[in-house]
């Protein structure tokens, strides 16, 4: 008896071994010897799904993209003039486009839309005859590039499966996370996949699971194994279950077993938790941002808007220099609400921080922006 288990354990193909998890490696996306390089993302509407489809990363993007234009922008009367006549689709308007903009560049990596000029030709260098800023669709737009790695335009691929060449001067174009001589930038969902995928499938899991709660599966023991009786059991009791009534049988004719859900010791949400703040972190917006933080002092949250803030105004900076080099017009964002003038003001608060002087910070960030304390 002995060595037939032992012979038993000797077969069983049971793998021991702990995998180790790597990463492939992955070089860039950059010119080819002698070859104009065409390339076009085909990953997009996978991108696109789950911007749409999972609540975490598409607050988070929303996020970015809010604050991003923030109040919106100023100019001088001649841009505003210019400006506040776009209306992208028919509906959009500017401060929109540039939202939308934004939060496509962190989903796709690029973002595009048409320039559109008064005649159709090109625009001119103080950016005048400027009519309209049209979204283009991420996933019909390619990159045409030289041997040098340099951008020469873009083909549109139209609905009707024809092709449509664009120059460099018809396009607004974004780029996010763009490495070394990469020929496109690259969005934050590509990195978060595995997360978000996790996320979705606890949250089905979990909605079996809280539903087991609430009708438990029961495992009938019938004392027969006779078809049809046992076909008409399952099928008097499944009426009784759904109906709520309850059902008469004979003693000893039937026992049961609940087999109930959670009972593993494993926390669920204490993972799926994890998981999201994964996400909010890969997408760069603090959880004090997203309105979930919890357990933190007033202190510790102003240093981490103000950390926030540099995110924004680096957002914000980018848009402004793509719109100076690709429309010929200078803007500035207005940031939504600045919070260096309000560090020092709490004296004595969260372990008297700023107990000897009013702020340090506040002083630095007169003279920046370009005037002393006095």
């Amino acid at each position: 008896m002995g060595d037939k288990n032992i012979r038993n354990s000797d077969t069983s193909q049971l793998d021991q071994s702990i995998k180790i998890q790597t990463t492939s490696p992955e070089d860039v996306d950059g010119a080819e010897e002698g070859v104009e390089v065409r390339w076009i993302n085909n990953e997009w509407t996978t991108y696109n799904s789950y911007y749409k489809n999972h609540i975490p990363v598409r607050s988070v993007i929303n996020k970015l993209g809010m604050w991003s234009v923030g109040k919106g922008f100023k100019a001088d009367k001649r841009t505003t003039k210019i400006l506040e006549k776009i209306r992208g689709i028919g509906k959009d308007t500017f401060n929109g486009i540039m939202n939308n903009q934004k939060r496509i560049q962190h989903v796709n990596g690029d973002s595009y839309a048409e320039i559109i000029t008064e005649d159709g030709g090109e625009l001119k260098e103080n950016g005048s005859n400027l009519t309209n800023l049209k979204p283009l669709n991420p996933g019909r737009i390619g990159h045409r590039t030289n041997d040098e790695g340099m951008l020469i335009g873009y083909t549109q691929e139209n609905i009707d499966g024809t092709k449509t060449d664009l120059e460099l001067n018809q396009v607004f174009h974004l780029m996010l996370n763009r490495t070394a001589d990469e020929i496109h930038g690259t969005g934050d969902i590509k990195s978060l996949i595995s997360f978000l995928d996790k996320i979705k499938q606890l949250d089905e899991d979990m909605a079996v699971m809280f539903h087991r709660f609430v009708v438990p599966l029961v495992i009938w023991k019938l004392n027969t194994d006779d078809k049809t009786t046992i076909e008409d059991f399952k099928a008097k009791s499944k009426i009784a279950r759904n109906g709520g009534d309850d059902m008469v049988i004979p003693e000893e004719a039937v026992s049961w077993d609940l087999l109930e859900a959670g009972k593993n010791g494993v926390d669920p949400m204490t993972w799926r938790n994890k998981w999201v703040e994964e996400v909010i972190k890969g997408g760069g917006v603090p959880a004090l941002i997203m309105a979930i933080e919890a357990g933190t002092t007033e202190a510790s949250s102003k240093m981490v808007y103000l950390a926030w803030q540099q995110v924004i105004e680096d957002a914000q900076l980018n848009l402004e220099e793509q719109v100076l080099a690709q429309l010929h017009l200078k803007i500035k964002y207005e940031f939504p609400a600045r919070i260096e003038e309000n560090l020092g003001e709490d004296e004595g608060k969260d372990g008297d921080i700023n107990k000897s002087i009013k702020s340090e910070t506040e002083i630095t960030t007169k003279k920046i922006n370009g005037g002393e304390k006095k």
